[in-house]
C-alpha cells in the first residue's frame, strides 16, 4: 500500500511537469495609446467562455483608409485537470465579418474560418484589416476546433 501511494504521488508529479503553459512579462508603464472599444457578446458555448477570456478589443484606422481590429484573448486552460483530457494546445476556429455603413455584410476571404492553436496561459491576438474602405464595423465569431 505504501508503494502504491508513492507511485500515485510520483505519477501526479510527473504529469504536472509535462504540462506546457506560458508565463509572460510586459512593460508595466505602457507607452502605447490604443483605442479600446466597448463590445457586446452573445455566448452560446459556456465551455469556450470558460476556457478563452476575451481581454479587450482595439479598433483603429490602418494605412490606405481601411479599418483594423485586434481582439486580445488569453487561454484559461492552465490547470492540471484542464490538460488531462486533451492536447496541450487549444484549437480555436475564428472568422471576421465586416459590415458597411448600412450594416450589410461585405463578403471577402476574411469571412472564411481560420485556425489558431493556443498554449495554456498564452495571450494571443485575433486581427483583421477591413477588405474595403466602405467597411465601418465588424463581428468576430469564435468556436472550439475539433
Amino acid at each position: 500500500m505504501k508503494y502504491l501511494n508513492l507511485g500515485i504521488v510520483a505519477a501526479l508529479a510527473l504529469a504536472t511537469g509535462c504540462i506546457n503553459s506560458v508565463n509572460t512579462t510586459e512593460n508595466a508603464d505602457k507607452n502605447m495609446t490604443p483605442t479600446h472599444i466597448a463590445d457586446a457578446r452573445f455566448i452560446t458555448d459556456g465551455f469556450l467562455r470558460d476556457r478563452l477570456a476575451l481581454r479587450n478589443v482595439r479598433f483603429s484606422p490602418a494605412p490606405g483608409g481601411l479599418q483594423q481590429v485586434q481582439v486580445e484573448a488569453t487561454s484559461l486552460r492552465v490547470g492540471f485537470w484542464d490538460q488531462i483530457g486533451g492536447p496541450d494546445r487549444y484549437h480555436i476556429r475564428y472568422k471576421f465579418t465586416w459590415y458597411d455603413q448600412a450594416g450589410m455584410a461585405i463578403d471577402s476571404v476574411l469571412s472564411d474560418w481560420q485556425d489558431k492553436w493556443i498554449l495554456p496561459g498564452e495571450t494571443v491576438q485575433f486581427q483583421s484589416v477591413a477588405p474595403s474602405p466602405d467597411c465601418k464595423d465588424f463581428r468576430l465569431n469564435l468556436m472550439e476546433g475539433k
